[in-house]
């Protein structure tokens, strides 16, 4: 059950900025937070049992600026994208760029803090990433999250265009990883059991699609590489058969 709820416009602290927000992407995970009874504060993590507006992948223009926020970190009209976590920023974790990982607890925004399924939103300057003009605010919120997430995993692999991977699971995080792999010039192989998310990998650049529900994959994948298997694999899908199958490939 959903319903739109009201919530008084937020006022940024010092070092605070307001978002109006253009653009706020669904991600798969936002799912977890509507289903329980009670949204996403049914999940223990704000702790007072108030309402959570949900939403991790922000994308906006800055509407309002903090007395300490300078100007070199936001501008009111910055057309902005936001890293969604908050860490203490003192930690070992948060010093190295990890701010999820932070030791002393972390703002989750659309989970433990306030997110942008909502025309305002309150983030942390430390958390804004700018936007060039030749996006548009819907890859920016794309690109906040799921897009960007696919193309960290491809930068800590390593992939070059000498290499053919295998990427399980073609929904947004997959199809985003079989766009940027193919525009690295890799091969990429896409799995999926979902008939239509193999056509958008077809679209995407994939230049193999595979059913697993319907194909062994692992020996798919060797029959497609003459016995030799990927050089990479990566797993978007969380399913275990798809992460065994990820290993036993390459």
């Amino acid at each position: 059950e959903l319903e739109i709820q009201n919530f008084v416009d937020p006022s940024p602290g010092p070092e605070e900025v307001v978002l109006e927000i253009r653009a706020s992407g669904m991600c798969g995970s936002d799912l977890k937070f509507y289903r329980p009874r009670g949204g996403a504060a049914a999940l223990g993590l704000i702790g007072d049992g108030n309402p959570v507006i949900a939403g991790h992948e922000p994308c906006g223009v800055v509407a309002e600026v903090g007395s300490r926020v300078n100007s070199e970190a936001a501008q009111v009209g910055c057309r902005v994208m936001v890293h969604h976590y908050l860490g203490c920023g003192e930690c070992t974790h948060c010093v190295s760029g990890w701010s999820q990982l932070c030791l002393h607890g972390v703002t989750v925004y659309g989970a433990t803090g306030h997110g942008s399924h909502a025309q305002f939103m309150k983030v942390a300057a430390s958390t804004l990433v700018p936007l060039p003009n030749e996006l548009s605010f819907a890859t920016g919120a794309a690109i906040s999250c799921g897009t960007g997430t696919a193309f960290g995993a491809l930068r800590r692999i390593g992939l070059s265009s000498d290499d053919t991977i295998a990427i399980f699971g073609q929904g947004p995080v997959g199809l985003s990883a079989t766009q940027l792999a193919s525009a690295m010039n890799a091969r990429v192989i896409a799995l999926d059991i979902s008939p239509e998310r193999l056509v958008r990998a077809k679209e995407f650049g994939a230049e193999e699609v595979l059913d697993p529900s319907q194909d062994d994959a692992v020996q798919a994948i060797r029959d497609l590489t003459r016995g030799e298997g990927a050089e990479m694999a990566l797993d978007c899908s969380s399913a275990p058969a798809a992460r065994l199958a990820s290993v036993q490939c390459v």
